[in-house]
């Protein structure tokens, strides 16, 4: 087994050198027809033949206690096969901030920019194009990308005014992305370093994860692409078809559980405690390092400019926190000079949190989670309910509820504006109508909704809602197609009613 090379510890002088170097060959000398890549070569060979693989870091990060305001000498390194610290609290992926602050704000905005849009290996991605600050110490040869990320940030213009009016609504579709959710954004982190664990000789035989759809597909696809087992715990009946069929179609073994989503987290818990499978459910803090760079994404896409409000659907709860960690690492490193405030919506049939938050954040409870379109945060007992009230309550974070007519005709408004919105963003949207209504949110706020997957995969309910066909629910924005005979008399007539012609 050929062992990868490590990447070595160097002076904050000499990566000052290298990073300027990479920089100006990524925009400039690359592009010359000379540095072309030859037959021969894959886009790996060609960065590795200009010297931008495996180039010395003197960034570092590791595992620490998820334990804010507690001091704790505990920690590991990225390279332990660990998801809790000793007293059974979550773990946390910690920076050395001190190294990163020797560069300023302007030193990162512009190595970042410099990075969009190309293809040069791995800064093609949106994750990795922020790989100090994800993992630094990583061999890119290890890094399993299929150039997620950079997802498209877009002027919600027509919906924002007629249904909200607002002027400066925004969407970040995270669903735009290689299996169709935000969660490819952490599936590149957490595959990658179980690439470099396997090459490191550390004997695991495969990755799983307990999931409501998204996490199972994305999970699926990057160890298809980097020829590592998936084993895949679903909830039965409570998922979509397409969801369903991700992981079936890249060769994961699903296992099809007769329990909901808690009961088969629990069981993969169990399970990764007695064999070597890696577990890739948020309780592993690896995945929320890629996810938080939605967050970078989109004061890059603003001119790093900070919106004023950020809504983001939860479930789990890991995306709350990780947003606000992406915003703040912004913050603190001098990229942006404020923090958004933050919203996190769920779906009432499944809302701990907000109950948490409505009732002054005294008191926790779990949930029986009950059926909701929103399926994937279809979770009653979130593993992220301390980082998520961490992050909330350090930004002036607020949390609103959705119920199922209000989720699903609100992405029938949204759908008509142009959008083609899964759930989950209904529940968000929801949230924002809400606040927009108690007029927290101003008409002229800076808001972004993410939307955290592509309504592709939730067109079952679609369908049954236009077809006013979903039990207690009105419907009241269906489109259903009219039928009519094949007959130009009986066509003509339609028209003229429905578009109003005389």
């Amino acid at each position: 087994m050929n062992l990868p090379v490590v990447a070595k510890t160097v002076t904050l002088e000499a990566v000052v050198a290298t990073d300027s170097a990479t920089t100006t060959t990524t925009s400039s000398s690359l592009s010359s027809s000379s540095k072309k890549r030859h037959a021969d070569e894959d886009i790996k060979d060609e960065a590795r033949r200009h010297g931008l693989l495996s180039s010395p870091t003197a960034f570092s990060a590791k595992y620490v206690p998820f334990s804010p305001g507690k001091i704790s000498n505990e920690e590991y390194s990225l390279d332990e096969v660990i998801y809790r610290s000793k007293t059974g609290a979550l773990l946390d992926v910690q920076h050395d901030m001190e190294a990163l602050k020797k560069f300023d704000g302007a030193y990162w905005r512009s190595l970042f920019d410099s990075r969009v849009g190309k293809t040069t290996w791995p800064f093609g991605s949106g994750v990795w194009s922020k790989k100090e600050w994800v993992l630094p110490e990583i061999d890119d040869d290890d890094i399993v990308s299929v150039f997620e990320g950079n997802s498209n940030l877009f002027w919600a213009e027509r919906f924002g005014k007629q249904v909200l009016n607002m002027t400066d609504l925004w969407v970040k579709h995270c669903g735009i992305s290689h299996t169709g959710s935000f969660k490819d954004l952490g599936m590149t982190v957490l595959v990658s370093q179980v690439n470099r664990l396997r090459r490191l000789g550390k004997p695991l035989l495969g990755v799983g994860c307990a999931s409501t759809g998204d996490t199972s597909a994305a999970l699926s696809a990057y160890c298809a692409a980097a020829g590592i087992p998936a084993i895949v715990f679903l909830p039965a009946n409570k998922i979509s078809i397409a969801q369903l069929v991700q992981p079936i179609a890249n060769g994961a073994l699903v296992l099809s559980m007769d329990t909901d989503f808690d009961g088969c987290m629990r069981l993969i818990r169990e399970v990764t405690a007695e064999l070597p499978i890696y577990l890739a459910n948020s309780l592993n803090s690896l995945r929320l390092e890629g996810q938080k760079t939605a967050a970078i994404e989109i004061c890059q896409q603003f001119d790093w400019e900070v919106p004023d409000w950020v809504i983001v659907p939860g479930g789990n709860l890991g995306n709350i926190y990780a947003f606000y960690k992406g915003f703040y690492m912004c913050k603190e490193l001098g990229l942006i000079h404020k923090m958004p405030r933050l919203v996190c919506a769920q779906a009432a049939n499944a809302n701990p949190l907000y109950k948490a938050y409505k009732d002054g954040w005294e008191n926790f409870k779990p949930v029986k989670a009950l059926p909701t379109f929103a399926s994937a945060i279809q979770i009653g007992d979130p593993v992220s309910i301390d980082r998520a009230i961490y992050a909330l309550q350090n930004c002036n974070g607020i949390v609103e509820e959705a119920t199922e007519e209000e989720i699903m005709d609100i992405c029938a408004q949204a759908d008509r504006s142009g959008m083609f919105t899964c759930p989950h963003t209904g529940v968000a949207l929801t949230a924002l109508q809400k606040l927009r209504d108690r007029g927290v949110i101003g008409p002229n706020d800076r808001t972004v909704v993410v939307s955290t997957a592509h309504g592709l995969k939730f067109t079952q309910s679609k369908v049954q809602y236009h077809s006013s066909e979903l039990a207690d629910i009105s419907s009241r924005f269906a489109n259903p197609p009219v039928q009519v005979a094949d007959d130009f008399g009986a066509v003509m007539d339609v028209l003229r009613q429905k578009l109003s012609l005389t």
